[in-house]
């Protein structure tokens, strides 16, 4: 019994692994996505922005303005502000607070 419930704690924790892990069809864009991001940040001012969150939706809804006019094939805008919110918030972050020290 004990190795059965092993098992079944393994396919749990796959099941997480598997359920957490970007779509294929986002990760092949990754590099496009990251320069988008990259674009969006380096043209971007944290000062004009009340707090992170205010500036996190400020920099989703420019991505989104620029994927209006660009169709990646096979993604949709909403899985790449899915993406960008939860794999690369770190970046926005560190780019808001390094940013908000010169202003």
């Amino acid at each position: 019994m004990e190795l059965h419930e092993n098992i079944h704690r393994i396919k749990q924790m796959m099941g997480v692994i598997i359920e957490n892990r970007p779509p294929i069809n986002v990760l092949r864009r990754l590099p496009i996505i990251k320069k988008l991001l990259d674009v969006t940040l380096e043209n971007s001012y944290p000062c004009d922005f009340d707090n992170i969150q205010h500036f996190i939706d400020g920099i989703l809804y420019d991505i989104n303005i620029f994927l209006i006019g660009y169709e990646m094939e096979g993604v949709s805008s909403g899985e790449i502000k899915e993406f960008v919110l939860e794999h690369l918030n770190d970046d926005i972050e560190r780019y808001y607070y390094d940013s908000k020290e010169d202003c």
